[in-house]
């Protein structure tokens, strides 16, 4: 215990409290830092919350202890980045979770007493418009939506009724839809709403990009076309390119696929009559029979028989019979009507370009160039003839093939599979790489409070107790004494035994003190010097070579 009291005395009261007091402060920078650096950062949780349920989610997360900030007008709610799944799954049990939303919960406190028509159909188009919102956002790769009906007004004649249409806004956090999922949207909002057709509805994402118009009746945008095309060139690259990397080998063939779609809708109508393929459609049968029996006069014609009152003369009946039969017979000659609607999409012309290497026999001597010998024209006639095959070649159609033995540039290709490799082991997120900032940024900070401040701190308080080396003098014993130990030991023992009445007396006796100690060093360093020249001679260097 003494000897810790005198070491303490030694090194001096004020340097100790200093040291310990900067070592203190270091410390606490560094934890603070590091709790500030080393937790996770702030998520989004939810945004365009009503302010009314952003009230009830804060206190339900105050309720289970779970840290929050608000953002903006408070509709914006962010909590720890490793605490947002449990904070969703607890909201989302006591059924809080609603996105800033109305659905069909606004009827549960509200009286039908009091309300007019127009309100009434208001909180339903109100209620139908959240519970659509929910849905949409139910999908995958959906972060939010909003939903915007436009019913017409109850006409009296039914003529004068207008169409219902639509409004969706979605966002997307940088994802994409496919045409089928914008599809998928566009239906369900259509299927909630009576008398309202998908092609009414409109789909706009958070970036201002249109997904479907409105009066796009069929669904097929610039868009989608863009997307038919890219899909049809992606399909068949990948297929063609696989069927030749298995004769030519994996890396040997490049495949270039350009196609031609169909963006317009076209309906054709065609009537065809066949001369050959007559039906009986009708037959009429017409007949008719006359008979004729008038008499011929056997005799003459004479005075008796123009008498009035006289006899007739003989006459003989002639027997005149005539039948006339007709028949008409009505034929119909068929007719093919064919009514044909091409839908946009369909390929109009493909055009393919196959680049392959030629073959690389390796060195026979080790370190030495591959031989490089080209295909043959048999070789590549084979391959065309296979990639025709694969893509569904149609001369009348105007397809185009060329394959082209080329020799490729192998060391650009290692080059780029090195980069473009997939290794799970570089496949960081955004999230990653932040947090990897962060931990390099507090890795960082504590290197430098540990080399510019503490370091220096603690080489500073060491040379001032002890920082000159021990010369060795000719004592009374022959040993080596430390000529600033001896210094602070008489130093420390002289103030020790101060006890002088006045503090005039006690500074008096530590200046005559301190000068007897100076002088006593200044002769035993001298003494030293004269015995040992070699040792100081190495002392000073040292000094030097520490300064």
């Amino acid at each position: 215990m003494g000897g810790f009291t005198a070491a303490l005395q030694r090194f001096g009261i004020g340097r100790l409290a200093m040291v310990l007091g900067v070592g203190a402060g270091v410390a606490a920078a560094l934890v603070v830092l590091m709790m500030r650096l080393g937790q996770a950062p702030d998520a989004l949780l939810y945004s365009n919350l009503d302010l009314r349920e952003a009230g009830e989610i804060t206190a339900s997360l105050e309720q289970a202890g779970i840290p929050f900030s608000t953002r903006g007008d408070g509709s914006t709610i962010m909590v720890n980045r490793d605490q947002v799944g449990e904070a969703r799954l607890m909201l989302a049990g006591r059924g809080l979770v609603t996105s800033g939303s109305v659905g069909y919960e606004i009827f549960d406190n509200q009286s039908v007493m009091g309300q007019t028509e127009f309100q009434q159909q208001i909180s339903e188009q109100r209620a139908l418009q959240g519970e659509l919102a929910r849905t949409i956002m139910s999908m995958r790769g959906i972060s939010s939506a909003r939903v915007q009906i436009a019913l017409p007004r109850r006409e009296l004649f039914q003529a004068d009724a207008a169409d219902p249409t639509a409004a969706v806004v979605v966002g997307l956090n940088g994802r994409a839809l496919s045409t089928d999922q914008v599809r998928a949207i566009r239906n369900v909002v259509a299927s909630s709403v009576p008398n309202l057709k998908p092609g009414k509805v409109t789909v706009v994402d958070e970036t201002n990009q249109t997904l479907a118009a409105g009066d796009d009746e069929e669904g097929f945008t610039s868009a989608t076309a863009e997307e038919a095309k890219g899909n049809t060139e992606a399909q068949l690259q990948a297929r063609i390119k696989d069927l030749v990397e298995g004769v030519v080998g994996a890396g040997a063939a490049r495949v270039q696929v350009t196609a031609d779609i169909e963006m317009a809708r076209s309906t054709t109508q065609e009537q065809r009559f066949d001369p050959d393929g007559q039906v009986v459609r009708s037959t009429s049968t017409n007949g008719s029979q006359s008979q004729d029996t008038t008499g011929v006069s056997d005799g003459g014609a004479t005075a008796t028989n123009n008498i009035p009152g006289g006899e007739a003369a003989a006459t003989t009946p002639l027997g005149s019979t005539e039948s006339v039969n007709g028949e008409t017979t009505n034929y119909e000659i068929s007719n093919t009507t064919t009514t044909t609607v091409k839908e946009p999409g369909e390929v109009k012309k493909l055009s393919v370009a196959v680049a392959v290497d030629g073959k690389l026999t390796p060195a026979a001597e080790p370190g030495g160039e591959p031989t490089y010998e080209p295909r043959s024209a048999e070789e590549i006639t084979q391959i065309e003839d296979l990639v025709k095959a694969a893509m569904g070649f149609d001369q009348a159609r105007g397809d185009q093939v060329r394959v082209t033995n080329v020799r490729f540039n192998r060391d650009a290709l290692v080059s780029a599979g090195g980069t473009d490799g997939g290794d799970p082991l570089f496949n960081f997120t955004k999230n990653d790489i932040m947090r990897g900032v962060e931990l390099a940024v507090l890795l960082i900070t504590g290197l430098l409070l540990i080399f510019f401040v503490l370091r220096p701190l603690m080489k500073s308080a060491s040379g001032g107790g002890g920082g000159m080396p021990a010369l060795a003098g000719a004592g009374a014993g022959g040993g080596q004494v430390p000529v600033t130990s001896l210094q602070t030991t008489v130093v420390g023992g002289a103030m020790g035994q101060l006890g002088g009445p006045s503090e005039m007396e006690q500074r008096l006796d530590i200046a005559r003190i301190e000068g007897q100690v100076k002088a006593s060093s200044v002769k035993k360093v001298a003494d030293f010097v004269e015995k040992h020249p070699d040792e100081s001679t190495a002392i000073l260097r040292s000094w030097v070579h520490e300064g």
